[in-house]
């Protein structure tokens, strides 16, 4: 994908996914990625792809912290670097032989991608919701579309009232007065006199503040040009009893998954797959926070293309 937003943390699958003795195998940001823990529980990723005749790694094991090719054993660290090859243990490794890696961190139960050419910098962006849970919530979905499209229907307010008329938008008006708040990564907007508020953290963290106790949370991991998966998750802090609160998660579970049925049957008809201020579509006042997204966007990709000049 060439239109990621470059130095910045993208979420891109829950820690949960990699397990403790094995790689995993994922395609995000347009790459086919392997995944795997070292000895002390470090997460690592590099292209599934070994260098020396094409096999994925991910089809391979972790041996002393290495990620080990299934056709002839050869070991990659965690850098990339190739550290075994059996066939030769006394010759000397050609760099040739190293893997491409991508810089990935572990924050607040998800995965987090690095999109710069060098060392990371700061920590991923996240909500302050401290003292909430989101036991039983958990879930993730997939959608035939670039992340924007999914980014954009998550600010959309005004399809509330005629999109979600059985759930969610029951009592929004169809008239929508929408403010708006930028501030750095971070985009708030709000509908003036209803309750309820939108945040998203760019480039791809959405949080929906649906009263002082519950905040629904989503992230959108871009997998490629037309696919994206989506991390459910809801917040809340009324219910903390081990178990009382996995029931009550699993009531928000099925709602959300309801909710973004009836999104999807909606968006995934939309063309171009991936949304844009110049894509040919005709903004309207209520669009202020869809718009402000893709300035955010457009703004550090031009910024970026420019310095790279």
């Amino acid at each position: 994908m060439d239109d990621i937003v470059p130095d910045r943390w993208y979420a891109i699958l829950e820690s949960t996914e990699v397990p403790a003795n094995a790689p995993v195998a994922r395609r995000r940001l347009g790459r086919d990625l392997v995944l795997w823990r070292d000895g002390q529980g470090t997460l690592h990723a590099a292209d599934d792809r070994c260098p020396h005749r094409g096999a994925a790694l991910s089809a391979g094991t972790v041996e002393d912290g290495c990620v080990t090719c299934p056709f002839h054993a050869f070991r990659f660290a965690g850098d990339g670097r190739c550290t075994s090859v059996p066939a030769h243990p006394d010759q000397p490794i050609s760099r040739q032989l190293h893997l491409r890696t991508l810089a990935v961190r572990e924050a607040h139960g998800l995965v987090w991608a690095w999109t710069g050419a060098g060392e990371p910098t700061g920590e991923p962006l996240f909500f302050g919701l401290d003292g909430f849970t989101d036991a039983g919530s958990r879930f993730d979905v997939e959608w035939p579309v670039h992340y924007t499209r999914v980014v954009e229907n998550q600010l959309d307010w005004a399809h509330l009232h005629f999109v979600h008329h059985t759930t969610i938008g029951r009592f929004v008006p169809a008239e929508v007065d929408v403010q708006l708040e930028v501030t750095g990564d971070r985009i708030d907007s709000w509908i003036e006199g209803q309750s309820g508020r939108i945040s998203v953290l760019c480039p791809n963290l959405w949080m929906l503040e649906m009263s002082a106790h519950t905040r629904a949370v989503l992230a959108f991991a871009p997998i490629d040009d037309g696919r994206t998966r989506i991390y459910s998750r809801t917040y809340q802090d009324r219910v903390r009893v081990p178990g009382a609160d996995a029931v009550l998660g699993l009531l928000n579970r099925l709602a959300n998954r309801v909710v973004l049925r009836q999104d999807e049957r909606v968006v995934c008809t939309q063309r171009p797959l991936h949304g844009g201020l110049h894509q040919g579509e005709v903004y309207v006042r209520s669009d202020r926070p869809i718009a402000a997204f893709h300035r955010w966007r457009d703004t550090l990709r031009h910024r970026d293309a420019a310095a790279a000049k």
